[in-house]
C-alpha cells in the first residue's frame, strides 16, 4: 500500500506516556496526541488514556477531511511479554496489573476498528526499516539503549517474532557469566554492563571506592544525582573515571553487536534511545569494538547506525505494524 489517501493509527504505550500518531499510508504524519499514561491509577485508567488518545487523533484527521471509512486500522506498540497473535499483553513490567490483559479485542470493542498489537522493540526496528535508517535493506538489527536495552530484528524483510514473541531480547544476552545481577535477575546480561542504568551503576560503584572523577563535583557529592548524559559530558572533558566508564560500554556493547552480526548477517545496526545522544564518543568506539570482536566476512559491510526516526518511531513502528499485517508494505 502506498497511497497517501488510506491512513493508519499507531500508538506507542510506554509506561509514562501514550503517543498516537494518525498518518497516511506512506508515513506522513497528519494528527498526534501526547498524554500520560497514568499507569498508577490502574488499568482501567490507562485503557482509557489510550482510547481517547486514538480518538483525539481521528477527531484531527476528521478535521481535515479524513473520513472514518479511510481509517485502515490501530497497531499498538507495547512492552511485553505479550502474544500478538492472539493480542494479549501477558505482563508490562511498567503499567502496575497488566497480567494477560486482552488488549486488542478491549480496543477492538471500543474504538471499533482492527487492532493490531506489537512489541514495541519490534515496532521500533520496522519503522526504521520502513522509513527510517534501515530503509531499503532487508536485515537489520535494532538495539533501544534507555534504561533497559531492547532489541528488534528484521530478517528477509520481516519482523523476528519466534516461537512465543520473545525473539530478540538482545539487552539479556549473556556477556559476562555469573557478572552482574541484571533487572530480569539474571546475571552478566548486556542490560546490566551497557544500559544507562548500567552505566550509572558502574560509576557510582568506582565512586564509592575511592576513584577520583570531576562527576563529584558536577552532582554536588550527591550521587544518586549521576546520569548517563552527565558521565558522557565528562568524559568530554577529560574525567579519566567518565571516559573508562565510556570506553567500556562501548566495550559491552560491541561484544553484543559482534555476536549478532555473526548469528544473523545483517546489513545495517541501528541504536536508538536517549544513550545514542552521546553521538561519536559512543559510536566510535562501539564500531571499533564490533569490528574487533565480529569475524571479518559478517562485519565488513556492516553499518552502525543511529536512528532516524525521534521521539515518534515507536507510534510510526506500530502504524507500520499495520501495513505490514496486511500486506502493504
Amino acid at each position: 500500500m502506498k497511497f497517501a489517501s488510506d491512513y493508519i493509527v499507531g500508538v506507542d504505550l510506554g509506561g509514562t506516556n501514550i503517543v498516537s500518531l494518525l498518518i497516511n499510508g506512506e508515513g506522513k504524519v497528519v494528527g498526534k496526541d501526547t498524554r500520560a499514561t497514568l499507569a498508577q491509577e490502574g488499568k482501567e485508567k490507562t485503557l482509557s488514556q489510550i482510547v481517547n488518545s486514538v480518538r483525539t487523533v481521528l477527531e484531527k484527521g476528521q478535521s481535515q477531511g479524513i473520513s472514518s471509512t479511510s481509517i485502515k486500522g490501530v497497531g499498538v506498540g507495547s512492552p511485553g511479554p505479550l502474544d500478538t497473535k492472539k493480542g494479549i499483553i501477558h505482563f508490562a513490567p511498567n503499567l502496575p496489573g497488566w497480567n494477560n490483559v486482552p488488549l486488542v479485542s478491549l480496543l477492538a470493542d471500543q474504538l471499533k476498528l482492527p487492532i493490531f498489537l506489537e512489541n514495541d522493540a519490534n515496532a521500533a526496528a520496522l519503522a526504521e526499516w520502513w522509513i527510517g535508517a534501515g530503509k531499503k535493506v532487508d536485515n537489520l538489527v535494532l538495539l533501544t539503549l534507555g534504561t533497559g536495552i531492547g532489541g528488534g530484528i528484521i530478517i528477509g524483510g520481516e519482523v523476528l517474532h519466534g516461537a512465543w514473541d520473545t525473539a530478540a531480547e538482545i539487552g539479556h544476552m549473556i556477556i559476562h557469566e555469573g557478572g552482574l545481577v541484571c533487572g530480569c535477575g539474571k546475571r552478566g546480561c548486556l542490560e546490566a554492563y551497557a544500559s544507562a542504568t548500567g552505566v550509572i551503576k558502574r560509576t557510582a560503584s568506582l565512586i564509592k571506592a575511592g576513584r577520583k572523577t570531576l562527576l563529584r563535583e558536577l552532582v554536588h557529592d550527591h550521587l544518586e544525582d549521576i546520569t548517563c548524559e552527565l558521565v558522557y559530558r565528562a568524559a568530554e572533558r577529560g574525567d579519566e573515571l567518565s571516559q573508562r566508564i565510556v570506553e567500556e560500554t562501548a566495550r559491552y556493547l560491541g561484544i553484543g553487536i559482534a555476536s549478532l552480526v555473526n548469528i544473523l548477517n545483517p546489513e545495517v545496526v541501528i541504536l536508538s534511545g536517549g544513550m545514542t545522544a552521546a553521538g561519536d564518543l559512543l559510536f566510535k568506539p562501539v564500531r571499533k569494538y564490533a569490528r574487533k570482536y565480529a569475524l571479518e566476512a559478517a562485519i565488513r559491510g556492516v553499518r552502525i547506525v543511529p536512528a532516524k526516526l525521534g521521539d515518534n518511531t515507536g507510534a510510526l513502528g506500530a502504524a507500520a505494524t499495520v501495513l505490514k499485517r496486511k500486506g502493504w508494505i
